[in-house]
């Protein structure tokens, strides 16, 4: 005890802060990343709105991320059947789901960003409820919670912000009935799909990997309601019910998309080792909760599961591969008869329900910015020139010569920058500046009563952040 608290004297912190100014940026960065991150509640969004009281919806997403986590909680309980399949799936008590049971053992379904790190906005959820339970006084209530993850990290983003308990907890508390966010929310923002359809080499080939999100559906039968919830971070793409892949393009919405079997008819396979997955972690994922009202057996429930999973290819192709973790639930509340509807017929009807929703779960899209007609001054340009570190090392260096703004990436670009490569920087409206790329990515430049202090790269939904050095040390 005596050693420990003699290394946390003043003298050590000032001995630590001083080694610190001296690391490199990389450190200085990674350290940045620890996660301290507020979670945030957004309720300006597109959604879905439905009649189902007996289930709460809450979102809360990490804007450093960005990644998020969307909650299902049902505050009675329902009883639940899972379907897994694909590679290798991410899961909390999805086993517990396999078992059988014939009594509602679950309060809520929670899915989220982070690939494996993020199970642990679940067990935060599962906190949540514990408090909230001990509140009404039943200090002894284990909360039943499933969760999934997506995979929402490597090239597509460079921060390592992942969901955690805090999140699940924002999330939770964040639950209201009725309402359903689509888009780039949650759990979905910043899922992707049609990964599977990129061929060549360099990250020019990544201007044709489209966003998706989370969606959702509902309809109501007599006196069964049912509804479909996905998240889509697919390794295959996103297709109408004509036939048509919905998006084909990152950060455009107007591009003319072809047919699937156009593409798939006239496309190259994967040749040798590259097809297969070699480290066992999946890195695309669709998550999907099916949930009624309608009173079924844990037997009708799962083929329920299996039935609406299967049907999903027809909306995602492909679907369920090596590379893909996909999973269903299904619950029920289990308080209605409808003889009627027959679980076949239930399960049509849900199939139906999943199209909608994953058709729903591709995003808005933000403007892209307008070119200047007339060209910054000098002295404006040369404001923007620096170094922007991005966590993990990354540089970016901008410059200025012959009166044009350029760019050039050090280190891992993920899938934006090309190392060493020179981009053209074109001066748009609102202070916005279009990377000269196939993927016509976006610069804001960060200031702080006047200074510039970093960038954003792709303001709104996907923003990613860049300091300076400077600012970092600061």
């Amino acid at each position: 005890m005596k050693f420990f608290h003699k290394i946390m004297t003043s003298s050590f912190w000032r001995t630590l802060a001083a080694f610190l100014v001296l690391l490199p940026a990389p450190s200085l960065l990674a350290a940045m990343d620890d996660q301290n991150s507020i979670p945030s509640v957004n309720r300006d969004h597109s959604e879905l709105e439905f009649d189902f009281p007996e289930m709460m919806v809450g979102v809360a997403e990490y804007e450093e991320g960005p990644t998020g986590t969307t909650v299902f909680y049902f505050p009675d309980g329902v009883k639940g059947a899972v379907d897994v399949r694909g590679g290798s799936p991410g899961t909390t008590n999805a086993t517990a789901m396999m078992n059988a049971y014939e009594f509602k053992m679950f309060q809520a379904v929670v899915f989220s960003g982070g690939s494996w790190y993020g199970l642990s906005a679940a067990t935060g959820v599962a906190n949540g409820i514990k408090e909230l339970k001990a509140l009404e006084g039943d200090v002894d209530f284990i909360a039943g919670v499933a969760g999934a993850i997506i995979y929402d990290v490597g090239g597509r983003r460079f921060s390592r912000i992942t969901p955690d308990d805090s999140l699940g907890i924002a999330a939770l508390h964040s639950a209201e009935t009725g309402r359903f966010p689509l888009g780039a929310h949650g759990a979905g923002r910043f899922a992707m799909q049609g990964y599977y359809y990129l061929r060549g080499d360099g990250t020019d080939k990544y201007a044709d990997w489209p966003h998706s999100g989370q969606g959702g559906a509902f309809r109501t039968v007599g006196p069964t309601k049912i509804g479909v919830f996905t998240v889509v971070n697919a390794v295959g793409a996103i297709v109408d019910r004509n036939g048509h892949i919905v998006r084909c393009r990152r950060n455009l919405d107007d591009a003319e998309c072809p047919l699937i079997s156009d593409r798939l008819s006239g496309f190259k396979p994967i040749a040798g080792d590259a097809a297969g997955n070699t480290r066992g972690q999946t890195e695309n994922t669709t998550l999907t909760l099916v949930v009624t009202n309608q009173k079924m057996p844990f037997w009708a429930l799962q083929r329920l599961a299996i039935q609406v999973h299967s049907s999903m290819s027809r909306a995602i192709q492909p679907f369920s591969t090596e590379d893909d973790g996909d999973v269903l639930f299904a619950v029920t509340t289990d308080e209605v008869e409808n003889p009627s509807l027959s679980p076949v017929d239930l399960g049509v009807l849900a199939s139906e329900l999943a199209w909608d929703a994953v058709l729903s779960s591709v995003p808005v899209l933000p403007e892209p910015p307008a070119p200047l007609t007339t060209k910054a001054g000098l002295d404006q340009v040369n404001n923007y020139v620096g170094t922007y570190d991005f966590f993990g090392g990354g540089k970016l260096k901008v410059s200025v010569g012959e009166g044009k703004l350029t760019a050039m990436f050090e280190g891992n670009g993920r899938i934006y920058f090309e190392e060493n490569r020179i981009y053209e920087l074109t001066p748009a409206e609102d202070g916005l500046f279009v990377i000269e790329s196939p993927a016509r990515d976006v610069i804001r430049f960060d200031q702080s009563e006047g200074v510039i202090t970093g960038i954003t790269l792709n303001p709104g939904p996907w923003s990613i952040t860049a300091t300076t050095l400077e600012q970092v040390i600061r």
